[in-house]
């Protein structure tokens, strides 16, 4: 077994300001997607069973569906949930081979933990592929560096909005 796709940074707000720009539509829709993509959001659901889907647009018609189920929310210090792409009717899809590769994990084991650090939140990412075959696992962990590299793009996008939030 591969070991997960850890991400870790700092936010410049308290544990429990950050895991509001988790919890609501209204934050996400400002900044969760890559850079240069606009998202618009289909179902926002955010408790134990609940959905999250959405659309990632690029500027050249490109579009990406995606989706979270939650799993657990323990406020303000946890989210898990199940990652993986979607179609427009938010059935589970496997990710485009392109640029993902066949053997993509359908869905993607997903937590994000809150940690009060001083004058600023540790948000840790931890990831791993869920029921994933071993070509699958394989492909997840070469991608590692390239998963960092997308969520980094992300992760940009909700500190400069949390700036401009000032909350």
């Amino acid at each position: 077994m591969h070991p997960p796709l850890e991400i870790s940074l700092n936010l410049p707000v308290s544990a429990a300001a950050a895991f509001e720009f988790f919890a609501k539509k209204e934050h996400m829709a400002n900044w969760w997607g890559p850079s240069g993509m606009e998202i618009e959001i289909k179902t926002f659901e955010f408790k134990p069973g609940g959905t999250f889907h959405y659309v990632l647009r690029a500027g050249n018609g490109f579009e990406m569906w995606g989706k979270f189920h939650y799993l657990e929310i323990e406020k303000p210090g946890r989210v898990t949930l199940l990652n993986s792409f979607s179609n427009p009717a938010g059935d589970t899809v496997p990710a485009p081979e392109v640029p993902f590769g066949a053997d993509w994990p359908l869905e993607m084991w997903t937590e994000y933990r809150f940690i009060d650090s001083g004058d600023h939140c540790e948000l840790k990412l931890i990831s791993h592929p869920h029921h994933a075959s071993a070509a699958s696992q394989d492909l997840f962990a070469k991608n590692h560096d390239n998963m960092k590299l997308g969520f980094k793009g992300t992760f940009d996008k909700l500190k400069s909005y949390i700036v401009e939030a000032k909350l």
